[in-house]
């Protein structure tokens, strides 16, 4: 094939996708990231994280101060190796021992470099002791600083989320399904309310109808009363006229009629 040919369009078209792919799988697993990095969670494990430090700290420093008690202890007692040997030295010379003696100089001179070298190792660990200890003090004074500002972090967060589900809450009132549903149930309850009083009022209908018939005619008849006394007072009702009597002794006269006065008399 000659130099002249590049790349076909399906190489370049899959290279294309699979690009496109892994920017689609980075921007998934960045979006992963940021939802699982929950700053109160984040905070606590930064907080255990620095106490868990602690124990390591303080077995460290206290290695060292072994190291300390052990140079010491040796250094005792090379002094008191050296003292005894010294003390051998003058039995061995009043005895007249010379020759022990002289390896009790020799062993005394051994001891006494032996302690200086111990001496020099204890000032290296006295002050990798107090080096140690003041690393471990200031440690755990930043620790309590650092652990205050978390806690203030935390509440800050808890406030935040607080301040979310509030605001969540507020807008459901507003927009959203909470307030949907009370304008639902409203419109139920006016619904039912109507059906029952239509109901009660076909019920009741022919009752009322009755009773309203009742009443028309109990006043009708109170004015028909009225109207009649009014007459008898002003003498605008007619006299009653009296019936003619029949001839013959089979039949007997019928009784006159009292009028209003005589009925209210009795």
């Amino acid at each position: 094939m000659g130099d002249g040919l590049g790349e076909s369009p399906c190489g370049k078209g899959a290279m294309t996708m699979l690009r496109r792919f892994f920017l689609v799988l980075r921007s998934w697993f960045g979006w992963l990231l940021r939802r699982s990095e929950d700053p109160e969670l984040l905070l606590r494990q930064y907080i255990d994280d620095m106490r868990a430090r602690v124990p390591k700290l303080r077995a460290a420093v206290a290695e060292v101060l072994a190291t300390e008690y052990q140079l010491e202890q040796q250094a005792e007692r090379l002094r008191k190796q050296i003292a005894d040997y010294d003390q051998q030295i003058i039995t061995a010379l009043k005895m007249g021992y010379e020759e022990e003696a002289r390896v009790l100089i020799a062993a005394k001179a051994q001891a006494e470099e032996s302690l200086q070298d111990t001496l020099e190792q204890l000032e290296t660990a006295r002050r990798a002791s107090q080096q140690a200890k003041a690393a471990l003090d200031e440690y755990q004074r930043e620790m309590e600083r650092k652990i205050a500002e978390a806690k203030r972090l935390i509440g800050q967060a808890q406030l935040a989320r607080l301040q979310e589900e509030l605001a969540q809450a507020m807008a459901a009132f507003e927009v959203g399904d909470m307030s949907d549903v009370l304008e639902r149930a409203r419109e139920k309850v006016a619904e039912r309310t109507a059906r029952a009083q239509a109901r009660l009022e076909v019920a009741t209908s022919d009752t009322n109808a009755r009773l309203r018939e009742v009443r028309r005619a109990s006043l009708q008849l109170g004015v028909e009363e009225q109207l009649a006394e009014y007459k008898r007072r002003l003498g605008l009702t007619p006299a009653p006229q009296q019936p003619s009597l029949p001839s013959g002794d089979e039949t007997r006269q019928l009784p006159q009629p009292r009028s209003s006065e005589t009925r209210r008399q009795e």
